[in-house]
């Protein structure tokens, strides 16, 4: 069996010098009073002196003057036999630079236990320290950024998380670190999550990426992300650094470019859409005005220049009428619609039988129904009831709407005329089996000069004024209109709402001439009229009144709700714009408190926005009636007495 035989002085001391010359770190040993008695080369190198040059020196060749003090009270200490470990300081190089040193100092005993002097180890930590100090200036940076800095693994868990990121997203560091980054994204955009996890471990970076975060109080931010991979020594991916920046404001002000853009080509096709439109206008007006002019001119002409027989000069004088007749209704139409526009159309309103009205405008298209061997079925209940208005121009809402009827309905076709009562209104319905509407058509169909073919091979003439005027008039009767139709060659339906006649003037009374014999149309009637024009508001006030009506005013919301609350009325009159809650508003609270309930007050917007998308608009929030100022006195009568009653 072999032994290894136990090492003996001389051998144990080669090892311990053995290891003192190969260590990386400067051992030193001095006598208790500091000089020195072993140098290694360790200390030659990072002192700069050479163990010839600092054995039996001073150890104070390596102390800056002003670190000597240390060198005492280590001494002192090594004396009551302490050990000194990691001594930080700083110590001084054989040609006078100074750096950063731990040091380990321990006595050194003789054969009795008496200490005689002191070993000391020293190693450089200048590069540990420049790197803690970097360490430390990089954190600062990162703690006073603007941007939220923040660290995580592979696996998405949060591993720092500076103070722009607590502003940012409200989790502190705390409540942040040890988390899922999860925390602070959306859960319909984890995926995204997902996609930069995968680059970051290709080493890729991610650079300004536009994206949605949440805070903890669940409000939605937009941000822009720049995401690093963190790579460990040995230049392995462990992780990732993120940048978040707030861009809202950016966001916010990109919206407003573009909708400010959006606004200023929709405003810019809107005006090349108008000059089309008047360019067309003029077009079609000059033809339709020219067409039977021509007949006219020439037929006339011939009268006066030439001999004719009996039959032809008949023919020409019919031909002249006829086309005369034509361009008279078309001059009418025009002032027609100027007069809506500019709120100068009276009615002169009575009570009257629909049922007469109706028969009239049909003696006054037979002739032109039988030319192209049109049937006119006709149903017209006589129980349908009386309504409130001008006799003439329902007679023209129904004459238009037959005259279109006939227009597009080809040779030995039929169209149909009903007369009903349906709950609180009387229904007009006049339908075809004609050329039908088409769909992209029939939102526009009661625009002004839309004509569903306006080119020059189209088979029918006109401007497009008919259904815009009979529109018109039914808004001033207090009802409305609608057109249905399943498409090309399937016929078209037309069906006017009027409401029942609710007042009790005598028929042939107008309501100009009522309040003059004391029947007053809107007698007791309880009406709220909001306005916050003080001028319109006495206006419109003493309008009501004199047809007596009871009226109370409002120039804000709350003050027409508080209204409302002790004094219950019959009818509402609102202005639409008003500062700080408008018309719309008003309704909508009116609505709400009426949820549930049996009756619902009739509204009427009284309004300066005259556009047909504003009348649209007031109809869909729930007026009943939408009527544009500049109003006539009777006119606003009208719609006030057709609303008394209804549940709208």
């Amino acid at each position: 069996m072999l032994t290894t035989p136990f090492p003996s002085e001389e051998d144990r001391a080669a090892w311990v010098a053995a290891i003192v010359d190969s260590s990386d770190d400067a051992i030193v040993s001095k006598t208790l009073d500091g000089l020195i008695t072993s140098w290694n080369p360790a200390a030659e190198r990072i002192f700069g002196w050479t163990a010839a040059e600092a054995v039996g020196r001073s150890i104070t060749i390596v102390i800056p003057p002003d670190r000597l003090a240390e060198e005492e009270e280590i001494l002192a200490r090594i004396s009551q036999g302490e050990k000194i470990e990691h001594f930080e300081t700083t110590r001084m190089r054989k040609d006078g630079t100074r750096f950063e040193i731990s040091l380990t100092v321990s006595p050194i005993k003789n054969a009795k236990g008496e200490v005689i002097g002191a070993s000391k180890t020293a190693r450089d930590i200048s590069e540990r320290l420049r790197g803690d100090e970097a360490r430390a200036r990089l954190a600062a940076i990162v703690d006073s950024a603007d941007d939220a800095i923040v660290s995580k693994t592979l696996d998405g868990v949060i591993t720092s998380w500076n103070r722009a990121a607590q502003a940012m997203f409200g989790w502190t560091a705390a409540e942040a670190v040890g988390q899922r980054i999860t925390l602070i994204i959306p859960r319909e955009r984890w995926h995204e999550e997902d996609e930069v996890l995968a680059r970051v471990r290709k080493g890729e970076s991610i650079d300004h990426f536009d994206t949605v975060r949440v805070r903890k109080n669940g409000e939605r931010i937009d941000v822009s992300l720049t995401v690093s991979p963190v790579k460990d020594a040995r230049g392995r991916i462990i992780g990732a650094s993120k940048i978040a920046r707030d861009v809202s404001d950016r966001k916010h002000a990109e919206a407003e470019r573009a909708a400010l853009l959006h606004a200023a080509q929709q405003a810019r096709e809107e005006a090349e859409e108008l000059n089309r439109s008047k360019d067309q206008f003029l077009a079609l007006l000059s033809h339709e005005l020219r067409t039977p002019l021509n007949a006219i001119f020439g037929w006339a002409r011939m009268l006066q220049s030439a001999a004719m027989d009996e039959v032809t000069s008949r023919r020409a004088i019919d031909a002249i009428l006829r086309n005369a007749t034509a361009q008279v209704q078309l001059v009418e139409d025009l002032l027609d619609v100027s007069r809506i526009i500019t709120g100068k159309m009276r009615l002169d309103v009575q009570s009257l039988d629909l049922k007469s009205v109706i028969e009239s405008a049909l003696d006054a298209v037979q002739p032109a129904a039988s030319a192209k061997g049109l049937k006119i079925e006709t149903v017209l209940d006589p129980n349908a009831g009386p309504v409130v208005g001008a006799a003439d121009r329902l007679r023209q809402v129904v004459w238009n709407l037959l005259m279109n009827a006939i227009k597009f309905t080809p040779r030995d076709g039929r169209v149909q005329v009903h007369l009903r009562k349906v709950k609180s209104h009387v229904e007009i319905v006049v339908s075809d089996n004609g050329e039908g509407i088409q769909p992209e058509i029939l939102p526009f169909i009661f625009d002004r000069f839309r004509q569903g073919d306006s080119t020059t091979t189209r088979p029918h003439g006109g401007l497009g004024l008919g259904l815009a005027l009979v529109r018109h008039l039914v808004d001033l009767h207090g009802g409305r209109v609608r057109a249905a139709s399943e498409g090309p060659g399937r016929g078209a339906t037309f069906v006017v709402e009027l409401p029942v006649a609710i007042l009790g003037p005598e028929a042939g009374t107008t309501l100009e001439t009522s309040a003059a014999t004391g029947a007053l149309p809107l007698q007791n009637v309880r009406v709220l009229l909001v306005d916050d024009d003080a001028d319109g508001l006495d206006l419109t006030t003493v309008m009501l009144t004199n047809s007596g009506a009871q009226v109370k005013t409002a120039v804000s919301v709350a003050a027409a709700l508080n209204v409302l609350e002790s004094w219950p009325a019959d009818v509402l009159v609102s202005d639409i714009e008003m500062p700080g809650e408008d018309g719309y508003e008003l309704l909508r609270r009116i609505r709400a408190k009426e949820r549930g309930g049996r009756t619902r007050l009739p509204a009427l917007a009284l309004t300066a926005y005259g556009r047909p998308e504003d009348r649209r608009r007031t109809l869909a929030a729930g007026f009943n009636l939408h009527l544009a100022k500049p109003i006539d006195p009777s006119e606003l009568v009208l719609a006030v007495a057709n609303l008394v009653g209804r549940t709208g």
